[in-house]
């Protein structure tokens, strides 16, 4: 196992992890204020502070996860580009950081069965991800 793990290229995985993360919330702070700037023009003003928090509130934690998943799947098929040995494990890797990272900034300490199926699924993402990029 600590031979596996000597052949991971850790700052490539770190790297991608941290890309990953940061264009999930980016997306889903950009879905947000989309929606802003169609109740601003909606009503052709400030808009209703109310319906913005209500939507994000909503709205919000789905697309994270969601985002997280296909974007922890995404990167895992980039990162394929440039690792050529041992793809899927390099994926699952992966998997396993962006959860880490998710749980530290997402989670604040509080572990609830909601973070537990977002790990799971994101280990999974970046597994399958791997998967399917040793078949190309």
């Amino acid at each position: 196992m600590t031979n596996r793990l000597s052949e991971i290229r850790w700052w490539r995985v770190t790297w991608t992890a941290l890309t990953v993360y940061g264009a999930s919330f980016l997306l889903v702070f950009l879905i947000v204020t989309a929606y802003a700037s169609y109740l601003a023009f909606q009503v052709r003003g400030a808009p209703d502070q109310t319906m913005i928090q209500a939507f994000a509130s909503q709205y919000a934690p789905w697309l994270s996860v969601i985002s997280l998943i296909l974007f922890t799947f995404l990167g895992t098929m980039w990162l394929a580009r440039f690792v050529r040995t041992d793809i899927q494990f390099h994926g699952l890797v992966l998997g396993v950081i962006v959860s880490l990272v998710n749980i530290v900034f997402a989670g604040m300490g509080a572990f609830s069965l909601t973070t537990l199926i977002t790990t799971v699924l994101v280990i999974g993402a970046g597994w399958l991800g791997g998967r399917l990029s040793t078949r190309v």
